[in-house]
């Protein structure tokens, strides 16, 4: 066989290839679409699904269906989207778990950079600190101070061991030199009930379980934990900009396919994820949940969990936090 007879074939086959791609892309979806939760039914990641199912529906033309697996902090649902068809069809709709679990439990069947493709983020629970009424301090340089006049006095509540919260806590005990005692529970709600009942002074949680609180005067808002402030409560500081600059711990959620799947196929999600976040009955919807809309790329999405797993592993080794 000649060189040019060669070159030729390998001509057509990457030219085969392109057009095989853009069918693909074209084509797409050409079947139901799942989107994995992996988390029970009623939570806030199955809410946000369900209100990207509808529009993916609507748009697509095509059934989108919601699987909820919850279990081992969301390793479960990640598992079997990891274990299932590379072809854009099997989704799993994730908070920021995704850079937590590997640090925290150390091995996971699957590696959650090389192992999964992000299409996009779709939206952010901010996070803050609220605290019972009964406590000295009126404003969170006032907590910082008092808490380290009083080492060892003040116990924080969060929705559980190693949620975004909980690490939020623990990365301010570090930033902060100060010394508190964090107190898990098993869901956001149980942990509001005894702090608005005065059992727990302190509590890092969502936006969501905290403002209606704050704003009705039963706790007293001490700053947000993310990088800017949030449009729920505008008047609330964050923790870096009251003297810990680079502070930034909130809950975002993205959707992501398995690794391997179509460029095509993701690239289109992405424009269907951008172009659901933009209308106004998605904004609203989130909205009432305490969610804020993110989109963006997949390559920032890509960007932001390399970076976010740097950071957490290294908070989780530092501090020692024990599933």
């Amino acid at each position: 066989m000649s060189l040019a007879s060669t070159l030729n074939k390998g001509a057509l086959a990457v030219a085969l290839l392109i057009i095989a791609a853009a069918a693909v892309a074209q084509s797409y979806p050409f079947k139901p679409i799942k989107i994995v939760v992996p988390f029970p039914a009623g939570g806030g990641t199955d809410v946000m699904a369900r209100v990207m199912a509808e529009r993916f529906q609507e748009s697509m033309g095509q059934p989108v269906l919601v699987e909820n697996r919850p279990g081992a902090g969301s390793i479960v649902g990640l598992e079997y989207v990891y274990r299932a068809e590379h072809d854009g069809y099997t989704l799993v709709l994730e908070p920021n778990n995704l850079v937590i679990i590997g640090p925290l439990y150390g091995k996971l069947p699957f590696d959650p950079i090389a192992d999964f493709a992000p299409i996009a983020l779709i939206g952010l629970s901010p996070n803050m600190i609220g605290g019972h009424p009964s406590l000295p301090a009126r404003t969170f340089p006032e907590l910082i101070a008092w808490a380290k006049a009083n080492p060892g006095k003040l116990n924080f509540a969060s929705c559980g061991t190693a949620t975004p919260q909980h690490l939020a806590g623990e990365m301010l005990k570090v930033m902060a030199g100060i010394d508190m005692t964090h107190i898990p529970y098993k869901g956001c709600a149980p942990a509001l009930t005894d702090v608005l009942g005065g059992q727990v002074p302190l509590f890092f949680s969502t936006v969501a379980h905290l403002n209606p609180h704050i704003k009705a005067g039963k706790l007293r808002g001490y700053a947000v934990t993310g990088a800017r402030r949030t449009s729920f409560a505008p008047e609330m500081p964050t923790v870096a900009e009251s003297g810990f600059p680079g502070f930034n711990l909130d809950g975002w959620f993205g959707l992501l396919a398995p690794g391997g799947a179509p460029k095509e196929v993701v690239a289109k999600l992405n424009a269907e994820v951008n172009k659901a976040l933009a209308r106004q009955d998605v904004k609203d919807k989130f909205a009432a949940q305490g969610y804020e809309p993110l989109g963006g790329t997949p390559e920032r999405f890509a960007e932001l969990i390399r970076a976010d797993l740097a950071r957490m592993d290294k908070l989780i080794r530092d501090v020692g936090i024990k599933p």
